[in-house]
């Protein structure tokens, strides 16, 4: 399944733009697949950093491409093995839709970030989304916070039903809040949909399919799906 990339590197060198990271900043990229992004970090921008990821054939891949980069098997939702404050930036390209319970995901990154250091996130997200939705999803999301969690559900690692997100596609204002209550500041949020208009039109050109993609075509025709990249700070 190939890592759904708009913009190849431009979204991420705006992301690094916006965050005004440098040469000599650590880094780490979560969900890191094949490493290009690391790579592209370390050895063209003259970062520091690693990368994790779920899957184990995908960090091989990237240690078969990228020996000389870190990468090994971890989880956005528990950075447990970082210390707090370790990382100048966090990157998360098209990964927050895909964890399973992404407000601690957030707040993981937060605490592994130096203070004022940057978040990046790239994904889909509902350009104009109904606002009876935007209600019904609230409320669906704060009734199910109340619902007592099940013996072993824990280790069961069940997926969490957000207000900022639905089927693994963002809403911006909800999305914000909810990094605001973090503790983050929202320093830019752009849309980067053109990026991911012709992202999949050259698919479809060079594959005629997009069945390899992590987002899956239903999503990708939904009315009003665009992209975005959003970069956040963490308080001096």
């Amino acid at each position: 399944m190939a890592i759904l990339r708009p913009g190849e590197f431009d979204i991420t060198d705006r992301g690094v733009e916006l965050a005004e990271l440098k040469a000599g900043d650590k880094v780490l990229d979560i969900g890191c697949g094949e490493g290009d992004t690391l790579n592209h970090l370390i050895n063209d921008m003259g970062m520091t950093g690693e990368g994790i990821d779920m899957s184990l054939p995908k960090i091989s891949e990237a240690k078969a491409k990228y020996p000389d980069i870190d990468v090994k098997f971890g989880d956005g939702e528990f950075l447990d093995e970082y210390s707090s404050f370790t990382f100048d930036g966090v990157f998360m390209e098209c990964v927050l839709s895909l964890i399973n319970i992404p407000d601690e995901a957030l707040h993981e990154a937060y605490c592994v970030l130096k203070k004022g250091g940057k978040l990046i996130i790239s994904d889909l997200y509902d350009k104009k989304p109904d606002p009876k939705q935007l209600k019904a999803v609230k409320i669906e999301a704060e009734r199910q916070s109340k619902i007592p969690k099940k013996n072993g559900e824990c280790e069961e690692h069940p997926t969490r039903f957000v207000d900022f997100r639905l089927d693994g596609v963002f809403f911006k204002e909800p999305l914000i809040s909810q990094l605001e209550e973090i503790g983050y500041k929202v320093l830019a949020f752009e849309d980067r949909s053109q990026d991911l208009d012709n992202y999949v039109a050259q698919t479809l050109m060079d594959e005629g399919t997009l069945e390899n993609l992590c987002a899956d075509k239903k999503t990708l025709n939904r009315k009003n799906i665009g992209y975005f990249l959003l970069v956040a700070q963490k308080p001096e």
